[in-house]
């Protein structure tokens, strides 16, 4: 899909923004031609909101587009914005439907795509993509004359998936389609070829690495202090002391909780307490403490088999930054380019900016103060210039600094605003590290729309914050009932490779949100409770945010991050059991790390998660605010009673987990 827009005098870089960049700039550009701006973007059909827009400052709606709406983007935000709106691809499947006509543009099955075909762990997993309700049934065939029925996994307003597991590498392929007019091939040519589809590159994971269905820790490391502390009020933005050492003496207090890997936000040099404006990616911030604690923390979390996962904040840096500074005083510096000057600075900006750099980037002037950069940054603020990642020697800093820090003995990064980073970036990235360390994980930061990134060409995962949402619209905010909740949750899913599917750091909380205990204080502790069971039951790698285990408090930024509770008669004693338990559960049952999945609803209030691997089946029952009763298939046992049961009663607010071991 092609967006092009009029160029705004006086602007030098435009961007479009939609749920496919998580509405921030960066991740596509527009290219000028003449007056105008243009860029292709490969969409699936259906309605999207979008601007166009600058990275500070300017915001525009598409006026040659008469198409508008407001939309409320963010789950912890009541407000709404005016977006233009873009009808892709959603008008020939109404006439398809319309007409009940078998369209073969709108059958399809990109070979080249993970999300329609993947290798993992010894088997295949194929989909297929045809208009709702006009095919019956979908067949497979290989070329070994096998043939095997693909289940209708998903369908939405247009669409139905089709999605088939077949247990070893089938390499070629065609499908067989079963309409109220009969049977027709698609093959490789498309409908009505029989000739069988050869894949080339299929995206494959051969072992089950640690990062995939594991348990993660956040850290916030100024505020994981093992002393006990407490803060009248609300939390200073200034830093309060935590310690890599602190994170060192509480490793047995992580593995006794069931944590496979530590998530650390930043701790390099900086100028802040939250260390994400950085002077210097390759330091460690002093206040933490010395590459001694470093290596210690790294041993002794190798020796409990936790795993330590670095935050790489790879949109911007610190104008006390040794690049940023040789940038702004030499036009002719290598470093000019590696930032985007969109203006020529006043001398009073010039004067005030080394104020700012003489003083450590740790207070701005008046001067500055409700003003725009002459640069690009993160979100209009002057202290975090943006990095031009049109230059290739950004692209290589970024490699260069996740190899570093995987010598450091990191075994996973996150990469911080990666939804605004351009894809070729980080793919030259995600191959470097796949080349140093196969068994390391890329996760990048995606505030919105999980599903438009290609994940085995730039990351192996990302943070769910649209699971995040789905749940908080089910259990907290009641917005949606299980029908919607298990339709959206299937969408996500069928959007994704299963290798993805199965490793996306899932969350109910992190350092940029309130804490998931506060947002459930008007419901009963069940609710919560059956929140945590819902995270860690669902594909993917569930995540606590330190303290939420044992039900800290926290509203907006920064006393989300207040100092760890160490005090244990503060602790939520049967909410902590609940986390060791589902922690437990994970390490025990294959199919929760490594499995396949599916859902359905039992009615508007629960649902059921099925979960299988190999010999191992499982069912999880969930209720939110009515009782049910339902009566299990034969051979299901209650897996934490371990015995037969012939119903399953369940109060609101509760779920249970039956198993079924295969022959």
């Amino acid at each position: 899909m092609e967006f092009s827009f009029k160029w705004p005098e006086e602007t030098k870089h435009l961007y479009l923004v939609s749920v496919f960049s998580s509405f921030f700039p960066g991740r596509y550009e527009l290219t000028r031609e003449g007056d105008r701006g243009k860029i292709t973007v490969k969409l699936w059909e259906g309605v999207y909101p979008y601007k166009f827009s600058t990275t500070c400052g300017m915001t525009l709606l598409d006026e040659e587009n008469p198409l508008k709406a407001r939309i409320k983007i963010w789950p912890d935000s009541n407000s709404e914005e005016e977006f233009s709106l873009a009808l892709i691809g959603t008008s020939d499947y109404e006439s398809a439907l319309e007409v009940k006509g078998l369209l073969p543009e709108l059958i399809i099955h990109d070979e080249g795509d993970p999300t329609f075909i993947s290798y993992y762990l010894g088997y295949t997993v194929v989909r297929l993509k045809t208009p709702k309700n006009l095919v019956k049934k979908v067949f497979l065939e290989t070329e070994e004359k096998k043939r095997y029925e693909m289940k209708r996994f998903y369908q939405n307003k247009y669409s139905a998936f089709f999605q088939g597991i077949i247990e070893g590498h089938v390499n070629a392929y065609r499908f067989l389609l079963e309409t109220d007019a009969g049977r027709e091939y698609f093959g490789n040519d498309g409908l009505y070829s029989e000739e069988f589809i050869r894949p080339g590159r299929v995206l494959e994971i051969r072992k089950p690495y640690w990062f995939i269905g594991s348990f993660y820790y956040l850290i916030f490391p100024d505020s994981f202090i093992v002393e006990k502390l407490s803060l009248e009020g609300h939390r200073p933005r200034s830093i309060l002391g935590g310690k890599l050492r602190n994170i060192t003496s509480s490793l047995d207090y992580l593995s006794e909780l069931g944590v496979d890997a530590i998530y650390l936000t930043p701790i390099y040099k900086a100028a802040s307490y939250h260390r994400y404006d950085i002077i210097d990616h390759e330091s460690l911030d002093d206040n933490l403490g010395n590459w001694n604690d470093w290596w210690e923390l790294v041993k002794e979390a190798e020796r409990r088999n936790i795993k330590i996962v670095v935050d790489i904040v790879a949109h911007h840096l610190s104008p006390c930054s040794r690049e940023f500074q040789e940038a702004v005083r030499n036009d002719s510096s290598n470093y000019h380019e590696w930032f985007r000057f969109i203006r020529r600075p006043g001398k009073d900006e010039l004067e005030a900016l080394q104020e700012v750099i003489d003083r450590d980037c740790k207070y701005f002037p008046s001067e500055l103060r409700g003003r725009v950069p002459f640069y690009e940054t993160f979100l209009c603020n002057w202290g975090m210039p943006k990095l031009n990642y049109s230059n290739p020697r950004v692209r290589e800093r970024l490699s260069s600094l996740a190899l570093y820090w995987l010598e450091k003995g990191a075994k996973g990064l996150r990469i911080d605003v990666g939804h605004a980073i351009p894809d070729d970036a980080l793919k030259i990235m995600y191959e470097k590290v796949k080349d140093s360390c196969e068994d390391c994980i890329v996760i990048l930061e995606i505030s919105k729309g999980v599903s438009f990134y290609p994940y085995g060409y730039t990351s192996d995962s990302a943070m769910n914050y649209d699971l995040r949402a789905l749940l908080l619209d089910f259990y907290l905010n009641k917005r949606i009932d299980a029908y919607d909740f298990i339709d959206r949750v299937k969408e996500l899913y069928t959007s994704i490779p299963i290798s993805a599917a199965n490793s996306m750091y899932n969350l109910l909380g992190s350092h940029d949100t309130p804490r998931i205990a506060t947002l459930a204080s008007t419901q009963n502790k069940a609710c919560l409770e059956t929140l945590y069971a819902t995270l860690f039951i669902l594909p993917g790698a569930p995540s606590i945010y330190y303290g939420d285990e044992v039900g800290m408090l926290g509203g907006d930024d920064p006393d989300n991050r207040q100092p760890m509770l160490w005090d244990e008669e503060k602790w939520d004693r049967k909410l902590m059991c609940l986390i060791k338990r589902l922690g437990w559960m994970r390490r025990t049952l294959k199919s929760l790390r490594l499995g396949f999945f599916d859902a359905e609803v039992i009615n508007n209030e629960s649902f059921i998660i099925h979960r299988w691997w190999e010999d191992e089946d499982i069912l999880a029952l969930f209720s939110r605010e009515t009782r049910v009763v339902y009566e299990p298939p034969i051979d299901y046992i209650d897996f934490l009673r371990q015995r037969r049961v012939e119903r399953v009663e369940l109060e609101p607010y509760s779920w249970n987990i039956l198993i079924k071991k295969r022959k």
